[in-house]
């Protein structure tokens, strides 16, 4: 019988395998947890080994001989920048190209808080796509709908995690130089129904359902991403992403699929055009560009990168750095095992996620002591400093 994987971190769930597949004999389906695996149907299986060829996992990752060169960027509209996690680089790439009549693939929330990749071709469609979201998209076979729009000739943009964007590559088998590719900075991906648990459990604690959810909000700025949840008996929700349970194990590194503790795309050998996520260090980098509404880093990974860049620098402020400067630590490695994750892992399986997310997702008392006084200690420092 043949198997995709013999261990779960041998798979990223990227999809390409499924999209490959000439028979249609590759379904994804989820496991306990809610991660989506592929399985075969064996009778419909003629072992054409396409499957293990698309695998981004199981090719030998390829040298990057680009000169790379990073920015911290801030959109010029406010607007849209109050839209976005931080500075706002996608929808301007996403309006670049459908001023082409091209076509945008992202990350979209659902009405019933699913999170699958969709096609766009309108503006208002992509807008979908901006903001975060922290959970792995269901990509089914979207993979097909890109090869289709790029071989009528469309210029298409893709964005996704490095494994999805090396997974669109593998499926292709060939460049096309109307396809142009974003990666993101990734900490690694919960799973939905890992998110559906914790949304269950707000929907309890308020005796409401769930209207909207925004996994990062500005309200009370940039750096305390903030999760905002809106119910349908009016009352909100707002907790900054060391208070909210779901945040604290994400953050944590409780809750990532397995692959995401060994990724081999954690490195700066970058699989899209052009990667993005949020500049962290920009206070030590350059302090005068920060703000409340966010700043980007930008990495440019290839002559596409470049030119896409070149087209669309003037809808933006823009300081050149050097890439030392962008600190995330999934640029140089995976994203850690934490201390408890085996404890995590057998608690969940014998009592339950629900337990899990009030055990290990809950603020200690000291804990809420010190975060509740630490600003007034900030405060009494800097006037006895005066």
């Amino acid at each position: 019988m043949k198997e995709l994987y013999t261990k779960k971190e041998e798979c990223c769930g990227c999809s390409a395998c499924v999209n490959i597949c000439p028979k249609h004999a590759i379904h994804m389906k989820p496991d306990t947890k809610g991660y989506l695996y592929p399985t075969i149907i064996q009778e419909l299986c003629v072992e054409c080994g396409l499957c293990e060829k698309v695998c981004p996992l199981k090719e030998q990752k390829k040298e990057d001989i680009f000169e790379k060169r990073a920015y911290g960027v801030k959109n010029k509209n406010r607007v849209e920048r109050t839209n976005s996690s931080s500075g706002s680089v996608f929808i301007e790439v996403a309006k670049y190209i459908l001023d082409k009549d091209g076509v945008v693939y992202g990350v979209a929330l659902t009405s019933n808080f699913y999170v699958k990749h969709e096609r766009a071709e309108t503006l208002e469609n992509a807008r979908k796509f901006q903001g975060s979201k922290y959970v792995q998209s269901d990509k089914n076979e979207i993979f097909r709908l890109v090869q289709e729009d790029l071989r009528v000739g469309k210029e298409v943009l893709f964005t996704g995690t490095p494994c999805e964007v090396a997974g669109l590559k593998n499926f292709l088998r060939k460049d096309y130089e109307n396809l142009y590719t974003l990666d993101i900075i990734c900490h690694g991906v919960p799973s939905i129904k890992l998110l559906k648990s914790c949304l269950n459990e707000q929907e309890k604690k308020k005796a409401s359902k769930i209207k909207e959810l925004k996994f990062r909000d500005k309200k009370y700025g940039w750096r305390n991403q903030e999760i905002h949840i809106e119910y349908e008996n009016g009352e909100n929700y707002h907790a900054p992403i060391w208070e909210d349970n779901f945040y604290r194990l994400f953050t944590s590194n409780y809750i990532l699929r397995d692959s995401c503790y060994t990724c081999k795309f954690a490195t700066m050998d970058r699989e899209g055009d052009i990667t993005i996520g949020d500049f962290w260090n920009i206070k030590n980098a350059n302090e005068k560009f920060e703000d409340k509404l966010g700043v980007s880093s930008i990495i440019i990974n290839s002559k596409k990168g470049q030119q896409l860049f070149e087209a669309l620098k003037d809808n933006f402020q823009i300081i050149e750095c050097s890439l030392g400067d962008i600190t995330q630590h999934n640029l140089h490695s995976p994203s850690p095992y934490p201390e408890k994750y085996d404890e995590f892992q057998k608690d969940c399986l014998e009592k339950g996620f629900d337990y899990c997310l009030k055990k290990y997702g809950s603020m200690r008392l000291s804990e809420k002591i010190r975060r509740k006084f630490s600003p007034l200690k900030q405060k009494l420092k800097r006037v006895l400093q005066k």
